[in-house]
């Protein structure tokens, strides 16, 4: 009996065994066949989440091109109120974030307006290059040929680095609507400086309303080449305003186009100046805008920039205004004041002219006194040779020409002595 037990035990321990090692294996099956089937389900998992995210990124990107576009529609809006009112049948041309008046005449825009928002700062969007005709210009616009080693830049009025918070705006800044020929020893130095102050005025001040153009005539010479003869400007302005007050905040510059080695607040003026030299009224709907289109107040305006050091004083006796801000009262009666260091009388000229300059030799003279041929007979003596070397006055309205100030000589009463 014991030996039968033994047996027993024995076959039971087989049997134990096999079944320990047939659960074992089955156990070991199941546990591989999960992890397979967990690999596949991670897979697929992840292909599904990519396939999520995928989505999710094109609903964000086409959120930004709503919101994109609601900027732009909020900025056309704002554009709309504050058209300048000008003489002269000139077409105005809406684009998606700038607003020109195109000049036929002189195949330029006589102003460009727009607004650098605070999305500048974050904008990414880089240069296109694409210039081309403006579609929209009924008459058509300068081209590639007009330019095209012409010895001037095709200085944009409404700079492309402005809109870089949309490629959309920043492409059409490339229409020639939006070009003017350039020294381009102003474009790419004075000129750029200015166009830097402003972005960076923007961070200080957030969203500015930024009016550009040529100073436009009928006697200025063309560009020779191409088919439209466009016009050279002797020189451009630019109005920056804060519409963010109750009373607007403006500064404005004028800029002759050849090449500048001073500081660009040499050339900060008030909106009337730009407005008496180019017979533009910027903002006719605002109430009261001559108190910020007259002032020569200009302290608002924070001059963190290295391009642009402190605005100089403007708090002048209109009876003694130096030679040298005599650019800041273009359009004004006033006295200014100097010393003679050069004459010169055109006598066989068909003009006559006799030109005198102060402080400085031509071409560098920042103010010129000019006294026609027809009008020598109002003067008792010879004045090319009587103011040289003296320190006078001159009476008279400020002028631009060619980019400097002057004052128009009819008699000798608008010349006297001047005593510091």
């Amino acid at each position: 009996n014991s030996l039968s037990w033994h047996i027993i035990g024995f076959i039971l321990t087989i049997i134990y065994t096999v079944k320990f090692y047939s659960i074992l294996l089955t156990y070991t099956i199941l546990v591989l066949n999960i992890i397979s089937c967990n690999g596949q389900n991670t897979d697929d998992l992840i292909k599904n989440q990519q396939e999520k995210l995928n989505e999710q990124q094109n609903q964000v990107e086409d959120i930004l091109v709503e919101i994109e576009d609601l900027k732009l529609l909020k900025i056309q809006e704002t554009l709309k109120k504050y058209i300048p009112k000008e003489s002269g049948n000139h077409e105005i041309i809406y684009h998606s974030a700038f607003v020109l008046s195109y000049n036929e005449n002189h195949e330029q825009a006589d102003w460009v307006m727009h607004i650098v928002p605070k999305d500048v700062v974050t904008g990414t969007v880089t240069r296109t290059n694409d210039f081309r005709t403006d579609p929209s210009v009924s008459t058509g616009t300068a081209d590639v040929a007009d330019y095209w080693n012409s010895g001037y830049d095709r200085g944009h009025l409404a700079p492309s680095a402005d809109f870089r918070w949309s490629r959309k705006a920043l492409s059409e800044s490339y229409y020639y609507s939006n070009m003017s020929p350039q020294r381009p020893e102003l474009n790419r130095n004075s000129w750029n400086n200015l166009e830097i102050q402003v972005r960076e005025w923007v961070v200080d001040f957030g969203d500015l309303l930024v009016i550009t153009g040529p100073v436009l005539n009928d006697q200025l010479p063309k560009i020779q080449q191409g088919s439209n003869r466009v016009s050279i400007p002797e020189a451009y302005y630019k109005i920056v305003v804060d519409m963010n007050h109750p009373q607007p905040k403006a500064i404005a510059f004028l800029m002759p186009n050849r090449n500048l080695t001073d500081n660009i607040s040499n050339y900060i003026v008030n909106i009337d100046s730009i407005e008496s030299v180019t017979n533009i009224d910027f903002f006719p709907q605002i109430a009261n805008a001559d108190d910020f289109e007259s002032t020569t107040d200009f302290k608002y305006w924070d001059y963190s920039s290295t391009k642009i050091s402190e605005a100089p004083n403007f708090k002048y006796d209109l009876n003694h205004i130096p030679t040298k801000q005599a650019t800041y009262f273009i359009g004004t009666d006033c006295n200014v004041c100097g010393k003679v260091v050069a004459t010169r009388y055109n006598k066989n000229s068909e003009t006559g002219i006799t030109y005198i300059n102060f402080d400085e030799f031509y071409p560098n003279s920042p103010f010129t006194a000019v006294i026609f041929g027809k009008d020598r007979i109002n003067f008792t003596y010879e004045p090319e040779v009587y103011l040289k070397n003296k320190l006078i006055c001159v009476k008279g309205k400020v002028e631009l020409h060619k980019g400097k100030p002057q004052i128009i000589v009819n008699s000798e009463n608008q010349f006297s002595i001047y005593q510091p």
